[in-house]
């Protein structure tokens, strides 16, 4: 127990170590936004609405409740403070470590191999994805529970067999004193049994509760039955259905709890699947043959990794040597399945796990993704890990020599990592590293284009969203955000044309709603463009940006007089924390202090986490010249609030005014 503390210790130790630079990582602009930064619901911490809306519906093509009510406690914590969610991502990454060698070490009795396992896990480079980036919480949140039902299912499959062991003996026992003792045994172990099966049981409806890749996991434990838990052999065919049977039988609960995710996610995602007729059967098949071959390839010289792979050509011969390749690899692990079923066992994790992402059914326009890599990978880290033990020389040199190879592999793996990492500290330079990786990425030109135009380089920004439609004229995204940017150079007309292409292709295009609503209210058209706001939110109410860009029109005309029809139209149309936020600050302006205070408070209910709303209503509480309004001490406690949410700790100046 000693040892396995002191291992424990050690890979939290480096793993902490060598992630630590997230810390100072802000949130990126490639779903962080739709998960956390632009989202209302989110932002608002955990609320008793936010969970209806978690589990009511399905949100980014996806139902996962539980990875939401994740990222909604981290804005109640910390608010919108990027390092602190990175860190929970960090803090989850070395609970799934850890929790991966307590697991493989239980059921193999194998403890310096399960802690190379496990290291090879957490220091990985293609795992970089998975643990540097906010919005795949949901990678780190469900392999935490997919280790747990290992775990579980591992003491469950030692008891079960204990149980066996049991009644075997005390079948064959003629004594006394064995009879007697056979019920308290039997109990006994059923209870245990029964008590491990469960939880094992409600861990993955947990983990499916955060993300549906978990599908495959029955496969998982079927695998582990046959090695490392021993309870069924490959021999006659008599023997194999005899055995298998039940244990199929046995998995039934964990069959029923995936077909069930798994029909949920396809509801979920049919806004986000492509068909076929734009990915025929086919380019997919090519796509996961080579997708398999590339992973192992990524797996075993991990280089020129991008956050985004978009699809291009493949090779015919490429195709038929990934085919050939699999095979072998395949009919070789099926050869040694008795001698060796650690290789049968590795290969067929790695090829199910991966199955739901592979891209039969094609959900996003990526032809495949490290990220995808996080838990199927630990099947070719046990093959090479056992393999590599059982091949060794019984020298002392050839030992020596293992364990020299093992330093220099963790050790290389920790360079890759942390040179990786680096690409993840914002948008910039995550995109600007895809472009080099691969020059003809039309999402990275897109993305690294909004980054630009976020830092205000917008004319930067326009040369890659116009670099983005050459690649792909069909990527309404691009389109869109080429048009903002000619509306606000003052082109309406070019900018019109380009937001109109995008509506008649996709008329519920809620960005190209909400940017036409820009154009006509810089036209003067402001009821016009507040009704296209309101088209904008009703299509995607859970983007903040939409109230937000509207409320950022109306401040710049919030001393005229012919603002406030139009900000009581808006604030009907998008009841939204931003939009009262912005009434307030325009009637504070007019002089109308009560209106203001109601509208702030009234915004503050909605979104209690806002560092703006908090600060803004402290001042005027602090400043008001009414004195039945001013409340210093009631400004003080908002305005400590506000800091605390935004981490400034220094003296308030509200506290003086109090």
């Amino acid at each position: 127990m000693r040892r396995e503390a002191i291992i424990c210790l050690g890979l939290a130790a480096i793993t902490v170590a060598l992630y630590w630079p997230v810390h100072r990582h802000d949130f990126i602009n490639f779903d962080d936004r739709d998960y956390v930064t632009e989202n209302p619901t989110v932002r608002a911490g955990i609320t008793w609405p936010g969970v209806r809306w978690a589990f009511g519906g399905s949100h980014a093509s996806n139902w996962h409740p539980l990875t939401w009510l994740s990222h909604m406690l981290d804005c109640r914590l910390f608010g919108l403070k990027p390092g602190a969610h990175h860190l929970v991502n960090l803090g989850f990454h070395i609970a799934n470590t850890l929790l991966l060698f307590l697991a493989l070490n239980q059921m193999t009795r194998a403890v310096w191999r399960s802690a190379l396992v496990a290291a090879l896990f957490a220091w990985h480079p293609l795992h970089v994805e998975s643990v540097a980036w906010v919005a795949e919480r949901k990678d780190v949140l469900s392999a935490f529970f997919f280790m747990l039902t290992l775990w579980a299912y591992g003491r469950y499959g030692a008891v079960q067999s204990l149980k066996s062991k049991v009644q075997s003996r005390e079948a064959g026992a003629v004594s006394q004193h064995a009879e007697s003792r056979s019920p308290q045994h039997a109990t006994r172990t059923t209870q245990h049994t029964t008590r491990f099966y469960l939880l094992a049981l409600f861990f993955f409806a947990l983990g499916l509760m955060c993300k549906p890749m978990l599908v495959t996991l029955p496969f998982v434990l079927l695998l582990l039955d046959y090695w490392p838990l021993r309870r069924f052999e490959l021999k006659t065919l008599d023997f194999r259905l005899k055995t298998l049977v039940p244990l199929l039988r046995e998995k039934a609960p964990f069959f029923a709890l995936a077909l069930a995710a798994g029909i949920v996610t396809l509801v979920a995602q049919q806004t986000a699947a492509q068909s076929l007729e734009q990915w025929p059967l086919g380019s997919r098949l090519a796509t996961a043959l080579t997708s398999y071959s590339a992973y192992l390839g990524k797996m075993a010289w991990p280089e020129n990794l991008s956050v985004f792979y978009p699809h291009v050509p493949v090779p015919a011969w490429h195709v038929v040597l990934s085919a050939l390749f699999l095979a072998c690899l395949t009919i070789l692990c099926l050869r040694q399945a008795r001698s060796r079923p650690w290789l049968l066992v590795g290969w067929l994790w790695f090829g199910v796990m991966l199955l739901p992402v592979i891209g039969l059914v094609q959900v996003g326009w990526q032809s495949m993704a490290d990220r995808y890599t996080y838990l199927p990978l630990i099947g070719v880290f046990i093959m090479l890990v056992w393999g590599a033990v059982d091949l060794r020389p019984c020298s002392r040199t050839g030992r020596l020599v293992l364990r020299l190879g093992a330093v220099l592999v963790l050790g290389a793996c920790l360079a890759a990592t942390r040179f990786q990492l680096k690409y993840w500290q914002d948008s910039l330079a995550l995109f600007r590293r895809a472009l080099e990786v691969m020059p003809d990425n039309w999402l990275a030109h897109n993305n690294l284009g909004t980054a630009l135009a976020d830092e205000g380089k917008v004319d930067e920004a326009a040369e890659h969203f116009r670099a983005v439609l050459q690649l792909n004229p069909a990527c309404d995204d691009a389109r869109n955000n080429l048009g903002r940017y000619l509306a606000e150079r003052g082109k309406q007309d070019e900018a019109k044309a380009q937001i109109e292409a995008v509506l008649r292709r996709n008329p519920r295009h809620a960005g190209a709603h909400r940017n036409l609503g820009y154009v006509l209210f810089t036209e003067g058209n402001i009821a016009d463009g507040v009704a296209q706001y309101a088209l904008a939110r009703q299509l995607r109410p859970d983007d903040a940006a939409t109230p937000e860009d509207l409320a950022a029109l109306l401040t710049k005309q919030a001393e005229s007089p012919t603002t406030l029809p139009y900000l009581r139209q808006a604030l009907d149309l998008l009841p939204t924390a931003e939009m009262r936020a912005q009434a307030a600050s325009t009637w504070a302006g007019q002089g109308k202090l009560q209106y203001a205070v109601q509208g702030y408070r009234a915004a503050l209910a909605l979104e209690p986490q806002s560092p703006d709303i908090l600060n803004n209503l402290a001042w005027l509480m602090a400043t008001c010249p009414e004195a039945n309004l001013r409340d210093g001490a009631e400004a003080v406690r908002l305005g400590q609030q506000a800091c605390e949410l935004t981490g400034f700790r220094r003296t308030l100046m509200v506290g003086t005014l109090a």
